[in-house]
């Protein structure tokens, strides 16, 4: 029996790598966002602690420039937020990109590992039959001999 040789393994090959790292850069893009959501996050937090405060505030007398002040905190959180906001969406519209290339990379490489299935199976089934073809020329060149 010979060897089973596939001429596309080298696609094969190339092909896993591409889909491991393209995961790869997924895995990263995904830690990317939920760092910068914690971040988000951070901002909200602080931003309605200020809101808080400044109702607080609002109760009480206050000079001027302490209203001044948390009414620039307040501004400054919200910027900040909003700049946040635009960070997160640019990485989620990032990593559904790369989802999409993740999914057609794992296709592309599914498409291969069946192609190689199937000619070793036709392989197999070539094998059998020159094989076969082996034992009925042993057994004719036996009766014929006798």
């Amino acid at each position: 029996m010979s060897k089973f040789i596939y001429k596309l393994e080298n696609v094969l090959q190339l092909k896993e790598r591409m889909y491991e790292q393209l995961t790869m850069e997924l895995r990263e893009i995904s830690t990317e966002l939920a760092d910068e959501r914690k971040v988000l996050d951070g901002y909200i937090l602080s931003l309605e602690k200020e809101n808080n405060s400044f109702q607080d505030f609002q109760g009480r007398q206050l000079v001027a420039s302490e209203l001044k002040e948390k009414s620039r905190k307040i501004a400054y959180l919200k910027d900040m937020t909003k700049e946040q906001k635009v960070v997160v969406d640019r990485i989620v519209k990032k990593e559904e990109e790369f989802k999409q290339k993740v999914i057609e990379a794992y296709k592309q490489k599914e498409v291969y590992k069946k192609l190689k299935e199937k000619k070793f199976e036709e392989y197999i089934e070539e094998e059998k039959v020159k094989e076969q073809n082996l034992l009925d020329e042993a057994v004719n060149n036996r009766y014929k001999a006798d």
